[in-house]
């Protein structure tokens, strides 16, 4: 009976260290991982636009004040600077304390082809936007439109519209006349 039982744990022993071993090669070997980081995307531009992006970059202004002028304005005369491919040209002239900004259609627009009154704005100290449009064959007043920096930023996010202007500042040209 001895032998039978050094036998039988001599094979219970070997069937442990087989089983052992199996079980070992069915688990997984361990790998040591580097940790990687996502390729950044480039930073799409925002739909959102704040005032203090306006305060604080001047053609993203201008190109905000066309926008709005084009998109949300009753401003018949507006809508012949419409073309976005061609852009447009601002000019900044000295009005009683108050620059005035005349904006043509077309970024290359010459002098030559500056027949007609451009469509121009103003722009206050207390942020307020105010549009002129010379009404062609008219004798009367041109048409105004008032509004204020806060309310084009607040109505071009609203619309989601604020990647679209910031996509007009390439297609801007500004002239600044001094005195």
């Amino acid at each position: 009976m001895k032998k039978s039982l050094v036998f039988g744990s001599l094979i219970l022993l070997v069937l442990l260290i087989l089983g052992g071993g199996w079980a070992v090669s069915q688990q997984p070997a361990t790998q040591t991982t580097t940790a990687t980081t996502k390729p950044t995307k480039p930073k799409r531009p925002s739909n959102r636009l704040t005032l203090t992006e306006l305060k604080q970059h001047e053609n993203l202004r201008y190109a905000a004040i066309i926008y709005y002028a084009l998109k949300y304005t009753k401003l018949q005369r507006w809508q012949e600077a419409s073309d976005f491919k061609a852009g447009w040209q601002v000019e900044v002239y000295p009005h009683h304390g108050h620059p005035q900004y005349l904006v043509w259609p077309d970024k290359n627009v010459t002098d030559q082809d500056k027949n007609l009154e451009p469509n121009r704005f103003k722009l206050t100290a207390k942020d307020t936007v105010t549009y002129n449009s010379f009404i062609v064959h008219s004798f009367s007043k041109d048409m105004t439109q008032t509004t204020s920096l806060t309310k084009i930023a607040a109505t071009i996010s609203h619309h989601h519209k604020g990647r679209a202007v910031r996509q007009m500042v390439p297609n801007l040209t500004v002239k600044t006349h001094h005195n």
